[in-house]
Formats: structure tokens, sequence, C-alpha cells
């Protein structure tokens, strides 16, 4: 099977979709049913709320429980501002890599499913495989849900899911979760020669950014979880914008926080700790001179962490296949929490770096695409 050229002409079939998260995904997506239907594939579409992206389930093989599932997103981030040497919507071949936007983060992934499909279809499977495709991802993976948890309370009850995040084809067995989100502070203008009589919001702000620093320290002091860097949880604040005027008490700030949290560990708790401070630190002075301000939490997504799965016979086999003698940890997350929360034990196995995602000129080995696809080959030999 002339695999290689196979991974080429599909992942510049990918790339020439400009899937950022702001636009739709939809033509894409038939494109995906285009290529895998000659395979039998059987197409199941997860609509957005507002119907101008989807996700994708495609199964080959026989509709029975135990089956295999590869997944991946559909969107990429944005280009504009960054220097590209090229169409970033154009695959070009360079010293032995491929080069477009999602090259490595994770068209390069989808388009090793896509080529693996004849050879896996050609097989006598006895388990089915399953191409999962999501929307959203980049946003905080926000779009998977509806069709994991479908997936989940279905009657195919997958062995095992592959989220194809660039990981060198390493297998991540556990990462962080978190959540993210807006601060947002209301509250009264006026005359900063009279800041009493007023609620400043930025200093609002830094008060509540002052108990995020002391949760920081809070985490950074207490559970651990050994093979992570750093082993443990982490939350800081990274956008802040607020204030009118130097003499003008600030009416409004808002600021962005993020949490990465440990497997085994509660990021609801700690939301709850920050709003449980602005509830009986902050609010109460700042209602008291005007009852229309305060401070606000806005969520924007929750990603799930990952845990290892309990089962070392799975593991074990996942490893022999890859030739790597222990899983690894990452602080980074995907999609893969989800997918295990849904009831379908996951793991993360990719080609590609990390490193390379995101970049001006993002690319990725043409040797790392063919690991890739030569590895979905013997998993598929696993449903036979």
């Amino acid at each position: 099977m002339t695999i290689g050229i196979d991974i080429k002409k599909q992942l510049a079939g990918l790339i020439s979709f400009p899937t950022v998260s702001a636009v739709s995904n939809l033509d894409l997506i038939r494109y995906v049913e285009e290529q895998t239907a000659p395979y039998g594939g059987r197409v199941r579409r997860f609509a957005s709320p507002e119907g101008d992206k989807a996700n994708v389930l495609v199964s080959i093989g026989p509709e029975t429980p135990g089956g295999i599932i590869f997944s991946g997103h559909t969107d990429v981030v944005p280009t504009e501002g960054q220097a590209w040497t090229g169409d970033p919507w154009t695959l070009r071949e360079a010293n032995g890599r491929l080069i477009g936007r999602g090259a490595t983060d994770m068209k390069g992934f989808l388009a090793c499913c896509l080529a693996a499909v004849p050879a896996i279809a050609g097989k006598n499977l006895k388990k089915p495989v399953h191409l999962a495709f999501s929307y959203d991802e980049e946003v905080g993976c926000t779009g998977v849900g509806p069709m994991a948890e479908w997936i989940g309370r279905s009657d195919l009850k997958p062995r095992l899911a592959v989220i194809g995040e660039a990981t060198g084809m390493d297998m991540i067995a556990a990462h962080k979760g978190g959540l993210i989100g807006w601060c947002r502070i209301k509250g009264k203008p006026g005359h900063s020669s009279q800041p009493d009589r007023y609620v400043n919001a930025v200093m609002a702000a830094g008060d509540m950014i002052a108990e995020i620093n002391r949760i920081r320290e809070d985490m950074r002091n207490g559970p651990q979880f050994e093979g992570l860097d750093p082993p443990y949880s982490t939350i800081s604040v990274n956008v802040i914008k607020g204030g009118l005027h130097g003499n003008i008490v600030a009416e409004s700030c808002d600021f962005f926080w993020e949490m990465r949290i440990i497997p085994g560990e509660s990021e609801t708790a700690v939301f709850e700790r920050m709003q449980r401070f602005a509830t009986e630190k902050l609010n109460p002075a700042m209602q008291a001179i005007d009852p229309a301000t305060g401070v606000f939490f806005e969520l924007q997504a929750r990603i799930p962490g990952l845990k290892p799965n309990d089962d070392p016979a799975l593991d074990a086999e996942l490893l022999k296949l890859l030739g790597r003698s222990e899983p690894r940890y990452v602080s980074y997350g995907t999609e893969a929490g989800i997918f295990q929360i849904a009831g379908v034990p996951s793991v993360v196995i990719g080609p590609g770096d990390i490193a390379d995602a995101h970049q001006p000129d993002e690319s990725v080995a043409i040797s790392e695409l063919e690991k890739c696809a030569a590895f979905l080959d013997q998993l598929g030999d696993t449903c036979c």
C-alpha cells in the first residue's frame, strides 16, 4: 500500500479547508464522509447548536461492541499576524516535512486515519474501527462532548479511544484538566479625588488576583502527581484590561484566568474558593456603596483531566506496538478526558512535536506520519 502517498494526498485535502474555530467545518466533514464512503463507512453527525459545525463519527466494520476509536479535532488556530513563507492552506513539502496550518495540530493525524481506512476496511474485522472527528477543540474542547457522551451511552462500548494529539508517537496515559474563564468586575465610576465615594473595579480585580496568587501558593505546596511537570496543580491570570483614564475611578475591569489541575483533584473546589472570596470578602463592601457593583465569574470551558486507565494489559499492548517501555504524563489538556468520563478507556498517541503546533510554517515529519499510519493499521489488526 502506498501509505506515504496517501497521507500526503489526504493531508493536502484536509489543510485546504481553513477550519479556524471561528468558521464552519462542514465542508471538511463532507470531505471525510466522501473519503470513507467507498469503504463502507457508516456516518453519524452531531451538529453544533447553531448548525454551522459538526462532529462526525464514521464506523467501519461490524456494529458490535469492543471496537477502537481514532479521534482528533478538525479546527485549527488562526494564521493572522504570523510570518508564513507560503500559503498556510496549501500543503508544501521541504526537507522531509509537510508544511501547512494544522500539519501537526492535528490534521496530520486525521490524514493518517483516512490513509489507513482502505487497509483497515480490507481486514476481516470482528470489531469496528471508528473515526471520531470533532470541532472547537482549540477554544476549550467545547465541541466533542455530545459525540463522546453518545458513544458512552450507546451499545458500541469501545475498548479504547486513541486521541491523536502530537506526542512524537509516545503514549500519554495521564494529563491535567482544568477550568478557564473570565472574572468581570463592575465598579462605580467617579472623580479620583473622592475615591471612597465610588467603587474601583481595577483595585477590586487586584484583590481578587491576590487571592488567586494565594491559591497558586497552596497548589504548589499541595497534592502532587509524579511524572507531571510541574507535579502540582497551577492557576494563573494571563490577560487583564480595565479602567478609562488616570483620574477616573475605574468602572470595569476584566481578567482571564486558567487553572490546570492534576488528575484526581477537583477543579470545581478551586473555583468555589474563588467565588467564596468574591462573595464574602469583596462584594459586601462594594455593594454597600452601590448594589449594582460586584465581582462576577464567566466560565468559558472545562477540560477534564486524564487518569491512567485501570487496564495494565491494554497499556502493555499499546506500548509494545509503539516500541516503548512506559507511558508519559503531560501538563496540557486534550479531549481524552472527555472520552474517559464517557466510559471509554483513553490514551493520547499521535505524530509530531507539540512544539511545532500553532507556529508559522507549522510542519510535521513525513516519517512521523508513516509511523502513525502503521500503528493505526496494527491497531486495526487487533479488531480482527
